[in-house]
């Protein structure tokens, strides 16, 4: 099905580091997550139905995977597609991450696209305590300890098991998982513990190395400020954070209290206030250069800071900062205002619903990746460290999640999953090359059988989208070569 609009799945995307989901618009507080969402789709450009007989379940999933005394049960939510199976052909199932799960998982792009040419049965999965797949009656910090990379592994085990023996009836049914960002690690983690329930695997962008200091996330930012804004854009950035960290040296913070529309004045012998403060304002400018519109975005953004009528860069970005939200009585950018925006539990709530704070929980428990301004080779001052994420981990999870146990944790998750160099065959990995969080993943074949692929000029899960026209050359051939190898493990029988 090639000659599909990329349009209809440029959708799959990470809206990294958004300013989460506001629960008071009027006092936003700027402390992202930094999920990765997959949207949904766009209409066909063509009038095509979007709609390819999706049909909505649940599988029985066991509590606690860990403990054989322990059965108690809750119900996983799935979506399936059984339109282009045939007896004898696939499962093709999208692993489920930080989100909701939506049924155009199973409805458009190219892995869609892949099951209707190989007969495959498509089907799609909700993590657990996300979305209605809740093993517990609230998110407090004890519901969630069955919440872990092991736990998932083994639910997408079980699922696999299921699907084989109770759907399509083909306990030999060869299984091809995909996913994005942390649902692609935790495709390439099952294939690696579970090899014989797994045929292969498609990871995109997946993040795979744990990190207990992600500061190269911050230099890959400026790149791509230099890169489609200006060098004037990234000096202006850098002069307007060295402006205000000097003007709070100076104990002139009231002047940035006001410039920065804050709700709570900056305590400048405070340095975790302080940090939240300049992280605020990072948090919102990677919300203009990671997501899928950068290309477009950063222009705009940066023809705000290098705005001439601006007396300094400092004031640029001020006026910048607070034109992202007019209707803000004040931006809440401070420790106390951060941890009661995510320090909910009942399932309703905005940061429970979207899923906000169970990421939280994995990145705090075993994933890391706290973005700080450590390294020199940035835009962004140097006034958020890895102090702040351990603050608020340790405010919203218990205080025994200290720096020394932060670290044993991270050093744990890579120990047991290999990290960037996993001992795993028959996973094709491909990330784009504007997307920070591609420093975490795979980058290097180590195996025969084993692919990888960076694609240049892409972003976060581009090539999710089915083949179109509108792709470069270098996105187009990607896609072509996942296809193919795909094609080649179903047409083998080796483990």
């Amino acid at each position: 099905m090639t000659g599909k609009v990329s349009l209809v799945f440029v959708a799959m995307l990470a809206a990294l580091a958004a300013a989460a989901v506001e629960v008071d618009p009027s006092r936003p507080v700027l402390f992202g997550t930094h999920r990765i969402i997959p949207r949904a789709p766009a209409e066909p450009e063509d009038g095509g139905e979007t709609t390819r007989l999706p049909v909505w379940n649940r599988f029985s999933m066991r509590k606690n995977h860990n403990v054989a005394q322990n059965w108690d049960f809750f119900g996983m939510r799935y979506v399936s597609n059984a339109q282009f199976y045939k007896p004898g052909g696939p499962v093709f199932l999208f692993v489920g991450g930080p989100w909701p799960l939506k049924q155009h998982l199973v409805e458009q792009g190219h892995f869609v696209d892949m099951a209707e040419e190989m007969n495959g049965y498509l089907v799609a999965n909700e993590m657990r305590y996300i979305g209605e797949s809740l093993p517990e009656i609230n998110a407090t910090r004890h519901s969630m300890r069955f919440l872990s990379t092991t736990q998932l592994q083994s639910d997408l085990a079980r699922f696999i098991v299921y699907l084989r023996n109770d759907i399509i009836r083909d306990p030999n049914a060869k299984v091809i998982l995909a996913g994005v960002g942390f649902s692609a690690s935790l495709a390439q983690w099952t294939r690696q513990r579970f090899p014989h329930l797994v045929q292969g695997v498609w990871s995109s962008s997946g993040m795979v190395e744990a990190n207990s200091n992600f500061m190269g996330f911050a230099e890959q930012l400026g790149a791509n400020i230099r890169q489609f804004g200006s060098n004037d854009c990234y000096s202006a950035i850098w002069r307007g954070f060295r402006i205000t960290e000097n003007l709070i040296d100076a104990g002139l913070s009231e002047t940035v209290d006001k410039l920065f529309n804050v709700c709570q004045p900056i305590d400048a012998g405070n340095s975790l206030e302080v940090e939240a403060f300049f992280y605020g304002i990072f948090n919102e400018i990677v919300e203009q250069t990671v997501n899928h519109d950068l290309r477009d975005n950063i222009p705009t953004m940066c023809e705000a800071l290098t705005d001439n009528s601006h007396p300094d860069s400092m004031t640029a970005l001020g006026s910048w900062l607070t034109s992202r939200f007019p209707e803000a009585d004040c931006l809440a950018m401070d420790v106390e205002s951060i941890v009661e925006h995510y320090d909910v539990t009942d399932w309703h709530d905005a940061m429970v619903k979207s899923g906000d704070r169970q990421w939280l929980f994995l990145r705090c428990t075993e994933l890391g990746w706290p973005l700080t301004s450590d390294s020199s080779d940035q835009p962004f001052g140097f006034r958020f460290s890895t102090n702040l994420f351990h603050q608020v981990c340790q405010r919203l999870f218990d205080a025994w999640l200290s720096p020394d146990v932060f670290e044993f944790l991270v050093d744990q998750t890579n120990d047991f999953q290999g990290g960037r160099q996993p001992d795993v065959r028959r996973v094709f990995f491909t990330h784009g090359s504007l997307d920070p969080w591609h420093l975490t993943g795979v980058t290097e074949m180590r195996y025969n059988n084993t692919y990888v692929n960076i694609i240049p000029g892409a972003f976060h899960g581009e090539d999710l989208a089915s083949i179109s026209d509108d792709d470069h050359f270098e996105l187009k051939r990607s896609k072509r070569l996942v296809t193919e190898q795909i094609r080649n493990w179903l047409n083998t029988s080796y483990p």
